[in-house]
């Protein structure tokens, strides 16, 4: 795989794809939004900030939105999405936030992201510099008994391995698989407790729009998401 970007060469596919998709608009984006809470007046990071999707939604509900995302297509997707109410920009999100200061932030969002990462703890200290005391972070990212059922193996394997994004698309990705035990130490590393977590069921809308994958994250979630606060 390139060393670029890992979305860059699928993203405008992506985002057309993600607006109204099964998983995205009828699953995680609900679970991560209502996790986060009432943001009117609240400074939201949104690290690793796709196409917008969640951005736009923050700024609807009234939230100061900064964010970033390390592919310029989606960077400019999400400015047009989201528009004066969000200041995004294009970053790596393995890189230090030196454009964001301590304990600035109110929430962090991080959807379906830390997943793609090496070094997940490093990822999670550098989110913990810039929140806010009373702030929190908001992630979601596989779950990893969808990993094991998908995947075989053990269940307790942590390891790196390539795969498409989607199974009826070429959207090759890098991804992490780990076991529940080991995403819940690098939160502790980093300095997280976890306040909520959140095995999301579908929403009703997904029953008539897609109603396979409906019965199918009504008995076997997909996604976990997690509301954490810095210690």
């Amino acid at each position: 795989m390139s060393n670029g970007p890992m979305y860059e060469r699928f993203a405008e596919d992506y985002a057309a794809h993600a607006v109204d998709s099964a998983y995205n608009a009828l699953y995680d984006r609900p679970a991560v939004l209502g996790l986060a809470g009432e943001v009117r007046g609240r400074t939201v990071l949104d690290a690793g900030c796709g196409p917008g999707l969640y951005a736009e939604e923050l700024v609807r509900r009234g939230a100061r939105v900064i964010g970033f995302d390390q592919s310029p297509t989606f960077v400019k997707l999400a400015r047009d999405r989201a528009g004066d109410g969000a200041d995004l920009r294009v970053h790596d999100l393995t890189e230090p936030l030196d454009w964001v200061d301590d304990r600035s932030v109110d929430v962090v969002v991080l959807a379906l992201a830390l997943h793609y990462v090496d070094d997940r703890v490093a990822v999670l200290r550098e989110l913990h510099r810039v929140l806010a005391p009373g702030g929190a972070l908001v992630l979601s990212t596989h779950h990893p008994m969808d990993d094991w059922k998908r995947l075989g193996g053990s269940y307790f394997a942590v390891e790196v391995l390539e795969e498409s994004l989607s199974p009826d698309r070429e959207w090759p990705v890098r991804v992490w698989r780990r076991p529940l035990t080991e995403i819940c130490r690098e939160f502790k590393e980093a300095g997280f407790v976890i306040e909520e977590l959140l095995e999301p069921r579908p929403v009703e809308e997904m029953a008539v729009r897609y109603p396979e994958h409906y019965r199918g994250l009504l008995e076997f979630p997909a996604f976990i998401a997690f509301r954490l606060l810095p210690v």
